[in-house]
This record gives structure tokens, C-alpha cells and sequence, in this order.
């Protein structure tokens, strides 16, 4: 119990940064998803 502050601490590093990571990710596929869009209708497929 000694640590348990510590480990609560780096727990919820370890889940902020794997949220923030997904988070962009999506914002990524987002993006790509619309470019390829936008080219598709330029090149009319």
C-alpha cells in the first residue's frame, strides 16, 4: 500500500496517453477518409 499513490498515478498516465493516441489516430482516419473522398469526386468514381 506503501505505493499505491505511485501506481495509481502512472496507471492513469499509461490510460491518458493511450486515449490521446487513439484519439489521434481517429482524427487521421478522419482526414485521410475526407481526402479521399474530395479525390473521388474530383475524379468522378
Amino acid at each position: 500500500m506503501k505505493n499505491f499513490n505511485s501506481l495509481l498515478a502512472a496507471y492513469m498516465v499509461f490510460w491518458a496517453i493511450v486515449f490521446i493516441f487513439q484519439f489521434t489516430i481517429a482524427r487521421r482516419q478522419a482526414r485521410a477518409e475526407a481526402e479521399l473522398e474530395k479525390l473521388r469526386q474530383q475524379f468522378g468514381k
